[in-house]
């Protein structure tokens, strides 16, 4: 009778604590999945305990508290702590091409809740939960304690792709000091910087270069009153997203020619402005303020070499009493209207065809074979008027002075194992053509 009494005692004891430590649990779970929403619910930047560990996130979460329910005493214990996801650095074997720094080790937050209770019978609940930031902002102001906002720069070509690795500086406007820089591998970062304005400047080599401006800014010796791309402003909590365009730079020789009808003589010393058709602002009296605005001058060889030329469409101007701009080649022999488009990473030529009102081109040839002579000095001069220019020959044995005055000049031709070649008073009025024989010396 007593094994039989005992074993009904015992299978009765096992159901009374079964069932007592069912409802436990059930109220245990209750608790924490109610502790749990209340930490889900909370803005992120409340979202942590008191007290709390040096590690710790700082809220107003109890660390401990105790609950009394059902005439049970449960204890509850929250524990909430920062992880650090290595996806977005700092570089490892687990995150091989992740960053490899991360200026934010604070990712996410982790909270674990435990409840337990001693009596009727002992136990205990584990629930626990991850709490992200909405966004860069949230995750910055956990590291730093400041307010921030999101810069987003996104750098790309002509063509609207991304370029890989530009150097993107984000630069204080008021000191000029720069202070984040970065080089992202698909041409977009996310910079978490407090509310403010900045600007953006980016650069990578052998491209073409961008960035914003402001108000008051001097460029080229002309102040901005009104920027294209103003530096962009940073808000809390928000994010502020900028578009930059960088592509290869290209180059153009630029030639100063005479007519077709002069067979396209060398023009030397023709000065000429180049100017892009993009802006980078408007002056105070709204005039724009171009990107590329250069004056330059065609050396000997009447033509000048332009390097490191961002891609856009140019114009060029001849701003001279004595010749005008009448039309442009490029390639040489095939005139085109203005401006002139330039690829990136495109080598181009553009010839500009200068006329004036009177001009000398003079022939020099071989008085035996008839051939030109190449690289003939050619002296035109007229001391009264201030007038005295020396001239090479092309392979054609041409050279064209222009512009001239109507008047009489002198020439003097002189090349090596040819007699001097002098005539006075030529007379030039309007186009003047002059072939010049030169003899052999004996």
């Amino acid at each position: 009778m007593l094994i039989v009494f005992l074993g009904i005692f015992g299978a009765y004891w096992l159901n009374l604590k079964v069932v007592s430590q069912s409802k436990a649990r059930i109220v245990a779970t209750a608790i924490a999945n109610q502790k749990i929403e209340q930490i889900r619910n909370l803005p992120y930047k409340e979202v942590g305990t008191d007290p709390r560990a040096v590690d710790e996130p700082v809220g107003d979460i109890p660390k401990t508290e105790s609950i009394l329910q059902n005439n049970t005493n449960f204890a509850v214990e929250t524990t909430i702590k920062y992880i650090s996801d290595c996806f977005d650095g700092p570089r490892s074997a687990e995150c091989p091409a992740a960053p490899e720094t991360d200026d934010c080790v604070k990712d996410y937050k982790r909270a674990k809740v435990k409840v337990s209770w001693e009596k009727p019978f002992k136990g205990e609940v584990n629930l626990a939960t991850d709490v992200a930031p909405k966004n860069l902002n949230q995750e910055k102001e956990e590291c730093t304690g400041a307010a921030a906002g999101v810069l987003s720069v996104s750098v790309f070509d002509a063509l609207g792709q991304a370029v890989p690795f530009p150097f993107i500086e984000i630069i204080d406007p008021l000191t000029g000091n720069t202070l984040t820089t970065n080089q992202p591998s698909n041409g977009k970062y996310n910079f978490v910087v407090s509310p403010d304005a900045y600007k953006v400047k980016i650069t990578k080599s052998g491209y073409s270069s961008d960035q914003s401006y402001q108000a008051g800014d001097i460029y080229n010796g002309t102040t901005i009153t009104e920027p294209v791309k103003s530096h962009p402003a940073v808000y809390e909590g928000r994010l502020t997203e900028v578009g930059f365009s960088i592509d290869i730079l290209g180059s153009m020789v630029v030639q100063s020619r005479g007519t077709s009808d002069q067979d396209y003589p060398l023009i030397h010393n023709a000065v000429f402005e180049m100017e892009g058709a993009k802006l980078v602002g408007r002056d105070v009296a709204g005039k724009s303020i171009y990107k590329y605005s250069q004056t330059h001058v065609t050396n000997g060889s009447a033509g000048i070499e332009l390097s490191d030329l961002e891609w856009d469409s140019y114009s060029f101007y001849v701003d001279s009493p004595d010749y005008e701009l009448i039309g442009i080649e490029s390639p040489p022999e095939t005139e085109i209207e203005q401006p002139v488009g330039l690829l990136p990473a495109e080598n181009k030529e553009a010839r500009l065809i200068l006329k004036a009102e009177n001009t000398l081109l003079t022939t020099v040839k071989d008085s035996t074979t008839s051939d030109p002579i190449f690289a003939v000095s050619v002296r035109l001069f007229n001391l009264g008027l201030g007038y005295d220019r020396i001239q090479p020959t092309d392979e054609e044995g041409e050279t064209l002075f222009i512009p001239l005055q109507e008047a009489a000049y002198n020439l003097e031709v002189q090349a090596d194992g040819y007699q001097t070649y002098t005539e006075e008073n030529i007379l030039i009025s309007g186009d003047i053509i002059l072939t010049i024989n030169l003899i052999p010396s004996p």
